[in-house]
């Protein structure tokens, strides 16, 4: 029963993924074409992008569990990263762009995608990179985007988080732009990818269960000139966060 359902999971998730993507490509094209603003380019693509997630989230079994209030206009939306799923569970009203590891882009059709709805990638490795970043987070702020990022830089398993990277947390603070943190754990702590696991072995190994249980919840609005404090103050909170999931989590086990 769980190859069986691997298998339809599997087909269903990348059929379903090419269609949107090129749903997205000649929405993108007639947009052009038809010479129409860049609100009209946000609306369009945001509303596929939503769907693309509720769709996702019953192909692959996906359970969200909210808790707090999503922001209501555009913000830098800030996780903890346990896992590649981390980007499919969070849902804004607001049109989103995600910055991530440049290394992701070169992914068969998921990368793809993710290209066609304006990701920001970043070689965290390389200073020019980092900057460019920044400087594009700016540029998509001043167009009217959210910006969702995980600023460990990578997913992590361990209940403490990972350090996290200043760059962003800088340009809020220069810019005035207002962060809205979350913080993410699955029922299953082993869908954190983590460990030099391939991609596709992890991913078959947790398509088969029947529900992917994921509690996301999201905090109050943090807004301040001085960046260090701003670190301290998104991190606390999403730790505290990140334990009392937990917990609550496997006091239902």
């Amino acid at each position: 029963m769980h190859i069986i359902r691997i298998v339809v999971r599997m087909a269903a998730f990348l059929a379903w993924t090419i269609t949107i993507s090129f749903t997205i490509l000649i929405t993108l094209i007639a947009i052009f074409l038809m010479g129409r603003k860049e609100k009209a380019r946000q609306n369009s693509i945001h509303k596929l992008f939503q769907r693309f997630l509720k769709v996702t989230h019953m192909i692959l079994g996906v359970r969200i569990h909210w808790s707090g209030e999503s922001p209501k206009e555009p913000s830098v939306v800030m996780g903890n990263h346990r896992s590649y799923l981390d980007a499919v569970v969070l849902p804004t009203s607001f049109p989103i762009v995600f910055v991530a590891k440049h290394e992701a882009k070169a992914w068969p059709i998921i990368g793809w995608g993710a290209s066609l709805i304006g990701t920001i990638w970043v070689k965290r490795d390389k200073k020019e990179s980092r900057k460019a970043t920044r400087i594009a987070v700016k540029e998509r702020f001043d167009s009217g985007y959210g910006v969702v990022i995980f600023p460990e830089g990578t997913t992590n398993k361990s209940p403490e988080l990972l350090a996290y990277k200043k760059g962003i947390f800088y340009s809020c603070a220069e810019n005035g732009f207002q962060i809205a943190p979350v913080a993410i754990e699955y029922r299953d702590p082993d869908i954190a990818w983590v460990g030099g696991e391939w991609f596709i072995t992890h991913t078959l190994r947790h398509l088969g269960a029947r529900y992917i249980d994921t509690y996301v919840s999201f905090g109050p609005i943090f807004k301040n000139n001085d960046a260090e404090k701003l670190i301290v103050d998104v991190k606390s909170w999403t730790q505290k966060e990140c334990t009392r999931l937990r917990e609550l989590i496997d006091s239902k086990a």
